[in-house]
């Protein structure tokens, strides 16, 4: 990851599941580190089977977290928009990667965040 844009290891930018996760996380859970943390909470409840699902409705998704996968729903419309399911380990290494984007953001005041 640099200054210049937003990646996960695996990432794909023909892929759309994967900028829709992108999307997502720069979205709703924006710049926020306490967004971060209880959200990878709540997968690992969820991965562990503490929860069978989570659910969380944000700014502009629905985010719905399984055993096996996320599932992000766009939600900024009247009608329903499209949905992807994301690999819960693909997603799970995506908002890692974006905690440690936004941290890089704090500690360099110079550093503009670009998905």
């Amino acid at each position: 990851m640099n200054s210049r844009s937003f990646t996960w290891p695996g990432y794909n930018a023909d892929d759309p599941t994967h900028r829709l996760v992108t999307a997502y996380l720069t979205i709703d859970i924006q710049k926020s580190p306490e967004g971060v943390n209880e959200l990878l909470e709540k997968i690992h409840a969820v991965h562990s089977g503490k929860f069978a699902e989570w659910e969380r409705i944000g700014n502009a998704y629905c985010l719905r977290l399984s055993s096996d996968y996320a599932e992000i729903e766009e939600d900024f419309a009247s009608e329903p928009g499209q949905s992807a399911r994301i690999p819960l380990h693909v997603f799970t290494a995506a908002v890692l990667s974006w905690r440690q984007y936004i941290t890089a953001s704090y500690h360099n005041p110079d550093h503009s965040l670009k998905p």
